[in-house]
């Protein structure tokens, strides 16, 4: 009881001082003019109110410029689409011609080893740190991201784009002699299957010494001279063929799909996606695929000299 009493005694002392305050305060109010008294209301309420004074900090300076809406980069649609798009980049002719030849002539299943642990060590590396340039850091093409890298070396994004047009020029025209190939495959029998006949009714002797099909690409694909020193006009059938690859390749790039327009590949990706999964799982795929086509140019080109063994025995 005593000890309720004390705190009864020590709250009346805060309680009346707090009312002399509002009363004083009151007082004070009443002696001002009408019109100070409006003034010293608006300064109070800009004084004390937080919430008003956090509404003036939240709201934007009209005068100030607005920054524009951020450019919305494109993404890819899904992630499969995206991982296509890499293993299309990075599997092509090589994978069929270059590799095979390399595993040939450097020692098969050695070449192979040797090839997996420099796959490891360099080519998984680098691609990662494509990847994630593109992705993470830069989203900006081959050519940008260099610059923002160091303007001393924007050189290098330039010099890959040379490299892209000077092997898109080289497998325009290798397409163009598939183009013709095709053409040419709907004659019956194929023109390189047999020796073409002389007027005299007798094969033609450099066929002879050769084959159909050697004698068919130099002389009547390529037609290529005797010596390098002989020149000639354009060969027409192949002008007009790499002229059709041309105009299929501009009409795949306006009217083709939408992924044509992504080809600078992970900056079109989101940030949060997993480059590093991805790096194993195109490099995984690019070895695969340059296993698998290995092991049909070899059964081909076995398949080829053993026919012309038996062909060299019995001639």
């Amino acid at each position: 009881m005593e000890a309720q009493e004390e705190k009864s005694q020590l709250s009346v002392p805060s309680t009346s001082i707090s009312l002399t305050a509002t009363t004083s305060a009151y007082q004070l109010m009443s002696e001002i003019p009408t019109e100070d008294s409006q003034k010293f209301d608006l300064l109070s309420a800009h004084v004390w109110s937080d919430e008003d004074n956090e509404d003036i900090l939240e709201t934007p300076n009209k005068d100030e410029p607005k920054d524009e809406a951020p450019h919305q980069r494109p993404i890819w649609a899904n992630k499969i689409e995206y991982l296509l798009a890499q293993v299309g980049f990075s599997v092509g002719l090589s994978t069929i011609w270059r590799f095979p030849y390399l595993c040939f002539h450097n020692g098969g299943g050695s070449f192979i080893i040797i090839y997996i642990l420099m796959m490891f060590l360099v080519g998984i590396p680098l691609l990662f740190l494509e990847m994630a340039a593109g992705q993470r850091m830069m989203r900006q093409g081959s050519i940008g991201v260099w610059k923002v890298i160091s303007p001393w070396i924007g050189g290098v994004g330039y010099t890959s784009f040379m490299v892209c047009v000077i092997v898109g020029l080289y497998y325009s025209v290798l397409m163009a002699w598939n183009l013709f190939y095709l053409v040419q495959s709907f004659q019956a029998p194929l023109p390189w299957l047999l020796c073409p006949v002389s007027k005299n009714s007798s094969i033609d002797s450099e066929c002879a010494r050769t084959s159909p099909t050697t004698y068919f690409w130099y002389r009547k694909v390529l037609k290529a001279a005797d010596e390098i020193e002989i020149d000639g006009r354009p060969v027409m059938h192949l002008s007009a063929s790499v002229l059709a690859i041309w105009l299929i390749i501009c009409i795949s790039m306006i009217k083709g799909p939408k992924s044509t327009g992504k080809v600078t590949i992970s900056s079109y990706i989101p940030r949060s996606n997993n480059c590093v999964i991805d790096a194993y799982a195109v490099a995984f795929l690019n070895l695969l695929a340059s296993l698998t086509t290995t092991v049909f140019v070899f059964a081909v080109m076995g398949h080829v000299a053993t026919k012309n063994n038996e062909k060299c025995y019995l001639m």
